[in-house]
């Protein structure tokens, strides 16, 4: 049982004084009621509206975060600030910060639209290894996103040990949401042509290709790098998902020249076509196509001694 969900369930047994297994079984009703069309974790949030349990006063940990939570409340450290970036996209400009915050059992992304939030970020006034609280986010993505209804400050509680990796969680693809690390188990049933870009040598953003070069929006004229990715597709029995795997990973399995090269290429597809994988990564959705697609940030062969020793176990 993933550890946001069981946590949800624990507080939702606790506040209304009623056992655990109470509190899963009316899930389970609710969900068996929209015929499955409905996650865990979001049944588990109408149920908690249900019985008037709220956590808009909750300070919650970042492991309990799921999808569409408003008000969200966390107390946690920054372990990360990215550079500040303008944009102006569809005839609306402006600025937007992100960072990433961690406590003992977690860590998210958080975005910063309000110009006093990102003011912060700007005069150094919440730096890398402050404590920050915030109040009324929101959650979309897996990140906690900051409007200018929300609060950001810096806080006086004491955090020592953060979790910094991913949380992975193990699904199968007809159960996939918008939120956070999932370990997938599938077989890949296709595989299309690499796509190669050139990004800036200093902060990895896309180039723009000129007459005389290369330039970037933050850095101009720029010696780019070349970059790659590659779409698979995976089967796990439930449903199919596409995916995409980017350079760091792709040059782990093989170089660049080879995937260049149409009959070294066609040598490691018919490698991996058929071949059952484990992959671990981050669920995000495709704003063009409008469906989910798995970011990939680590994939293996499935051992079958391993996966027999995991059966016999269970």
């Amino acid at each position: 049982m993933p550890e946001s969900y069981a946590l949800l369930v624990e507080r939702i047994s606790s506040s209304a004084k009623i056992p655990k297994e109470e509190v899963e079984r009316r899930i389970e009703a609710r969900r068996a009621k929209l015929s499955g069309l409905i996650s865990k974790e979001g049944a588990a949030q109408i149920i908690a509206a249900e019985l008037g349990i709220t956590f808009d006063s909750v300070s919650l940990r970042i492991s309990e975060l799921m999808p569409g939570m408003k008000k969200v409340n966390v107390t946690a450290k920054v372990i990360n600030i990215f550079p500040v970036r303008s944009f102006d996209k569809n005839g609306r400009s402006g600025k937007v910060a992100n960072l990433i915050v961690a406590d003992e059992t977690g860590n998210s992304k958080v975005v910063l639209w309000d110009t006093n939030h990102i003011s912060l970020i700007e005069n150094k006034d919440v730096k890398a290894g402050d404590v920050i609280e915030i109040r009324n986010g929101s959650t979309r993505e897996g990140e906690i996103h900051l409007s200018g209804f929300s609060e950001l400050k810096k806080s006086s509680v004491q955090i020592q040990t953060v979790k910094t990796e991913t949380n992975f969680s193990e699904k199968t693809i007809d159960s996939l949401s918008e939120n956070g690390g999932v370990l997938i188990r599938g077989t890949i049933v296709q595989m299309f042509t690499p796509r190669f870009f050139s990004v800036c040598s200093q902060c990895g953003k896309k180039v723009n290709q000129e007459v005389d070069g290369f330039s970037c929006n933050e850095h101009g004229k720029v010696v780019p790098k070349e970059r790659a990715l590659l779409n698979l597709i995976l089967d796990d029995g439930t449903e199919t998902l596409r995916t995409v795997i980017f350079s760091d990973q792709l040059e782990k399995m093989t170089s660049l020249d080879k995937l260049k090269d149409p009959v070294q290429f066609e040598i490691f597809k018919s490698d991996l076509l058929g071949t059952e994988v484990y992959v671990k990564g981050m669920v995000r959705k495709n704003q063009l196509f409008n469906n989910l697609e798995l970011s990939i940030q680590d994939l293996e062969k499935a051992d079958p001694d391993k996966l027999i020793e995991k059966l016999e176990k269970n």
